[in-house]
């Protein structure tokens, strides 16, 4: 009898059991779905965020991507991480990726996008794929490096010899000042040790002040000041020119002579050492600055053809060129030489007086005339003070790197002339740089008018 109830025990225990393991499995399906749907909306919203990027880095006419190697990176991990950013790096290295140029082209088949990769090739930015060429990005990568060492070296340089032109100046000031209070403390009380100060500390200041008229201490620190400006120029010119498609840049193996040539012209234009190679403070004939690479005139100008080509080179574009050139080479560039030249008679004048004054004040304290030394030091010690305060060597080499600065820009002008057309930049973006460099205002033909007198309006 007592079995009876103790079999139906176990049976409503057996039966509750498995309900209740059924209901827990049916949960943890149902959390599984849940999962997996949630899973595929975030899947969906991270395609939606690449699709958007890759949309955004398009170019206007929808022929190519343009992503550096950073923006790659961030683009494949943002399938797996949640809210990835977007960013360019500081210094890009950017790639083509290989495209189809539009789907109206590609319906018809894979020629003429292998037409359009083509193209890219022959300019030898891109192989036949459409791929970036490595060995140029490796070129290009090493060209950037010196660049960047360049510009940290001569900013370094200009920091160090501004510090020499401060010290010198302060040494100078002590020396003439006790040289002259010597003196004149000699001639009211007579003694022969005064006598001996002020000619020693007298020499010392004639020296001090020869040395600072022979180095020009100020116009060293701004020719300095000048070659890392110049490199961080180049710098961004690299860079902005790696930025755009590689059908609208010049011809690869040109663009790579005219970096590096303009690279080694700069380290001749501004010598980091002071001796044996140092640029001549006070030459007989003032020049420009040679701030790009020698223009090779064995290749002549190209003559425009009729036909309207595919990069806008027009011959309405090149007129406006050659007028500007011109402009440049008869008007800019002469008006800053011309005040190149004053400012270095004023720098010499200045820098021959105040040391010949201040030999004459020791030669007057050998003399027994230390009244009229006195004076005479103090005098050479003012002609200093205002050689320095009107600091004319720096103006003299801001003077000299303007006018070499019209003449780079008259320079690429004729140098893009002498290219065939087909390897030659697009019209459009060289006019617009050209512009800017020139202070005039980008989008506006012609660059320079013809009643223009100037063709520079930045300086």
């Amino acid at each position: 009898m007592t079995s009876v109830p103790r079999l139906c025990l176990v049976s409503l225990f057996t039966t509750e059991n498995l309900s209740v393991l059924f209901f827990w499995q049916c949960l943890q399906k149902q959390q599984k779905n849940k999962r997996q749907q949630k899973e595929k909306q975030i899947a969906a919203v991270h395609s939606k965020m690449a699709t958007i990027t890759v949309s955004s880095l398009l170019n206007s006419d929808g022929h190519s991507l343009l992503l550096s190697r950073s923006s790659l990176t961030k683009l494949r991990a943002s399938s797996q991480h949640h809210g990835a950013h977007f960013r360019r790096s500081k210094r890009e290295k950017l790639i083509r990726v290989a495209l189809p140029t539009s789907v109206k082209k590609n319906v018809g088949g894979e020629d003429e996008f292998h037409e359009e990769c083509q193209a890219d090739f022959c300019k030898g930015w891109t192989d036949g794929n459409g791929m970036p060429a490595q060995r140029l990005v490796s070129q290009f990568d090493g060209l950037s490096v010196a660049i960047s060492d360049r510009v940290e070296m001569h900013s370094i340089l200009a920091q160090q010899r501004d510090n020499w032109n401060r010290l010198l100046h302060n040494t100078i000031t002590f020396t003439s000042v006790s040289a002259a209070v010597a003196s004149s403390l000699n001639g009211a009380a007579t003694a022969q040790g005064l006598q001996l100060v002020a000619i020693i500390l007298g020499t010392g200041a004639a020296a001090l002040m020869t040395l600072v008229s022979k180095f020009q201490p100020s116009q060293l620190a701004e020719e300095q000041r000048h070659a890392a400006r110049f490199f961080k120029r180049l710098g961004a010119e690299v860079e902005a020119t790696l930025d755009v498609d590689p059908r609208l840049r010049e011809e690869a193996s040109a663009y790579w002579e005219q970096s590096v040539g303009t690279l080694h012209a700069l380290d001749r234009a501004f010598p980091l050492p002071l001796t044996p190679i140092v640029v001549e403070k006070f030459p007989k004939h003032v020049c420009p600055s040679q701030l790009s690479g020698e223009l090779g005139l064995s290749r002549p100008e190209v003559e425009e053809s009729s036909q309207s080509p595919s990069n806008g080179w027009t011959s309405s574009v090149v007129e406006d060129l050659k007028h500007t050139a011109n402009l440049l080479h008869d008007s800019d560039v002469p008006e800053y030489v011309n005040l190149a030249n004053n400012a270095k008679i004023i720098n010499l004048i200045l820098s021959i007086v105040s040391p010949l004054l201040a030999t004459a004040g020791v030669a007057l304290n050998m003399a027994s005339c230390p009244s009229v030394a006195a004076a005479v030091t103090l005098g050479s010690l003012f002609a200093h003070t205002l050689a320095q305060a009107l600091q004319m060597g720096a103006v003299y080499e801001v003077y000299r790197n303007c006018a070499g600065y019209y003449a780079d820009v008259e320079k690429s002008i004729e140098r893009v002339l002498r290219l065939p057309v087909h390897q030659r930049q697009d019209a459009g973006i060289f006019l617009h740089k050209t512009s800017m460099l020139l202070g005039r205002t980008p989008g506006v033909t012609p660059i320079a008018g013809i009643s223009d007198k100037k063709a520079g309006t930045l300086f």
